[in-house]
């Protein structure tokens, strides 16, 4: 491994260096094999192997004692090359929606049990909004939230509702599992999520999801401005244009091409 210099850390070093150890041996490796590859010393990789286990990087077998990699740094990896994917895939659809529809066009991923700001194309109006990069939104009371919520597989849509806090924020804050059941059915049947000032009163979001080959949903984008710009009755075709330009990016992303 290339050193750092006086930057180096010991412990991150030796994290990798097993890390790289086991990845060029599929099969997994007992701890003294590592240790007689000159890897770490005994201690150290037995600290190593711990740590790691505990934060899901390697699986120890119960019978045979060898440890191996798991799935997760693949996963890791291949969520960054999707995030990078989207929002190069992304830009031209968000233009033509923002163009078409006026106010600011975001487009971000859910983490875990909320939902990131990732990039966002900066509305036409006199008056729009901009979102910090990173931004992270409750999943229950936004837009795109609720429309990567609503398109998720079944079980991991219930085990959310184990992890989400339905925190109230105004009296247009759905509060209770089954409220919000009902408005993740709705988004299912048309396509695309509305918040109606459900977080921040004045403010309306419509975001529909980004699906990728399989159908799952990696991202949303979504539109938002003020209230007093758009009237009840444009909602729908509001989220038709978003509905369609959340289509052309998972299109883009392999959706519907198999």
């Amino acid at each position: 491994m290339k050193k750092v210099g006086k930057y180096e850390i010991p412990s991150v070093r030796a994290c990798f260096a097993m890390l790289e150890h086991l990845s060029r041996h599929p099969g997994g490796g007992m701890l003294s094999e590592i240790v007689e590859a000159g890897v770490l010393p005994l201690a150290s990789a037995f600290r190593m192997a711990v740590v790691l286990e505990g934060l899901g990087y390697v699986a120890r077998d119960p019978e045979t004692k060898r440890i191996r990699l798991t799935d997760k740094l693949l996963l890791l990896g291949q969520r960054a090359l999707t995030e990078r994917g989207i929002l190069e895939l992304s830009q031209g659809p968000m233009r033509s929606l923002r163009d078409q529809v006026g106010g600011t066009v975001l487009v971000g991923v859910r983490d875990g049990a909320s939902f990131v700001v990732l990039d966002q194309v900066i509305g036409s109006r006199m008056f729009c909004f901009v979102s910090k990069p990173g931004y992270r939104l409750e999943l229950h009371c936004s837009a795109p939230g609720k429309a990567v919520w609503a398109f998720l597989p079944e079980d991991e849509r219930e085990d959310l509702f184990r992890q989400v806090k339905l925190t109230r924020h105004n009296a247009r804050t759905k509060r209770t599992a089954a409220a919000v059941r009902a408005d993740l059915a709705a988004t299912r049947a048309r396509g695309y999520a509305v918040d109606d000032g459900e977080h921040f009163d004045g403010v309306y979001c419509v975001g529909a999801p980004v699906l990728d080959k399989a159908g799952y949903p990696l991202a949303a984008i979504w539109t938002t401005g003020l209230k007093t710009d758009v009237r009840t009755n444009q909602i729908p075709a509001l989220g038709k244009a978003v509905r369609d330009a959340a289509r052309k990016v998972s299109g883009l992303m392999g959706y519907g091409n198999s």
